[in-house]
């Protein structure tokens, strides 16, 4: 009965939640959502980033490897990850005492995405595993709750990623100008809205790295979870010998559709950056992986989108959007484009992937398909996530 009350509502006030690949805490977001679709109108009313114990993160981070995952620890780490996202829903509900939260949309937390099509026991399939189980936050919460939103699209020949299109496509596209949304979290992710676009005219995929190696460096190299506000890369320089080993990446020069994860820019990666650096000093091997983020989204945007649709106007989210020495290298090197943050549109650039995951809650409450074809490869349009009443 509360399900078909729920479907009735013309607006709706919705948690999102996101765990992302550098699993640097829980985003929270409380928007409140009038209508779907294009017609969909968000109004962001508080958000809060909830901190992952450092015991809960290094074991997603043992289980994500596939030399260190163990099973029993995957199938607990859903149910306690899925607490803490209850938790985070409880904390923001606090706060908020006179709304009454419709509906949740949680993301989870990536464990093992694995979106080339690859055979297994007489199989080709692509596939994708995010743990923090909707149906633990729905019940915790007494919430009707929307998780797993990949893996629907993996099943029609897709990548399951990147979601972000979606939002930027129903909120930001423009009649006017040829724009363009670079998400900097872990992966950078870029979405494309040709001038007055439809939904398959958007170009969108991972460039590559984004705050990954830099946190994971940091980790290691300063026992910091991140290099905050760049202030280490900034103090640091280039080191040529270094830059010119990360150019030999094969991932960010490959050609779209593609989308990439801790698979690929985890641990191996990192040891083998440490690897070659030797004596480096730490402040340059930095300042380094930094200026090789924004070269790889620089590279992508040159060879793959530039040819098609010469971009007017990039706006940044994710924590990267906060790192001013990415920013001053996409402002040098992407010229004659317009770049600003996405807080100059209304919604923070931190919550911005938290806000996507209430939208596709909404979405797949309404019944509106929102995965992207021209995006992740996908053979048809269909419904994301699955629904956990209460």
């Amino acid at each position: 009965m509360k399900l078909n009350l729920l479907i009735r509502k013309k607006s709706r006030y919705v948690i999102g939640l996101l765990s992302g690949t550098s699993i640097d805490g829980i985003d929270a977001v409380l928007v409140k959502i009038l209508n779907s679709g294009l017609k969909t109108n968000i109004k962001v009313i508080d958000f809060s980033t909830f901190n992952i114990p450092s015991q809960i993160k290094i074991a997603v981070l043992k289980n994500s490897d596939l030399k260190t995952a163990k099973v029993d620890e995957i199938c607990r780490l859903n149910v306690i990850l899925g607490r803490l996202f209850a938790e985070a829903v409880i904390n923001i509900q606090s706060r908020n005492k006179r709304i009454k939260i419709d509906l949740i949309g949680s993301h989870g937390q990536t464990i093992h995405h694995l979106p080339a099509k690859t055979g297994f026991l007489s199989h080709k399939i692509r596939s994708t595993l995010q743990i923090g189980d909707p149906s633990v936050i729905a019940n915790i919460t007494g919430i009707t709750t929307v998780g797993d939103f990949r893996i629907a699209d993996c099943a029609v020949e897709g990548d399951g990623a990147p979601l972000v299109p979606y939002l930027d496509y129903i909120l930001f596209r423009s009649n006017n100008l040829n724009r363009a949304l670079l998400n900097i979290g872990g992966i950078s992710n870029i979405t494309v809205l040709p001038r007055s676009c439809k939904k398959d005219n958007v170009i969108a995929f991972d460039t590559g790295v984004g705050n990954m190696l830099i946190d994971g460096l940091m980790q290691k190299l300063y026992d910091k979870p991140y290099d905050k506000d760049g202030k280490i890369a900034q103090n640091g320089s280039l080191d040529e010998k270094l830059f010119s080993f990360l150019l030999e990446d094969w991932y960010y020069s490959q050609k779209p559709p593609k989308s990439t994860g801790r698979e690929h820019y985890g641990k191996d990666f990192l040891n083998n950056i440490l690897n070659k650096a030797g004596n480096i000093p730490k402040k340059k091997i930095i300042r380094t992986v930094t200026e090789f983020t924004a070269y790889s989204i620089w590279y992508n945007y040159n060879n793959f989108i530039k040819p098609k649709v010469k971009i007017d106007e990039l706006i940044l989210s994710g924590g990267g959007a906060n790192n001013p020495v990415i920013v001053k290298c996409l402002k040098k090197l992407m010229k004659g484009v317009k770049i600003k943050k996405m807080d100059s549109f209304g919604i923070n650039a931190d919550s911005k992937e938290a806000v996507l995951f209430a939208v596709l809650a909404n979405e797949c409450i309404e019944g509106n398909p929102a995965n992207m074809k021209s995006v992740t490869g996908s053979k048809k349009d269909v419904i994301l996530g699955k629904i956990c009443p209460v």
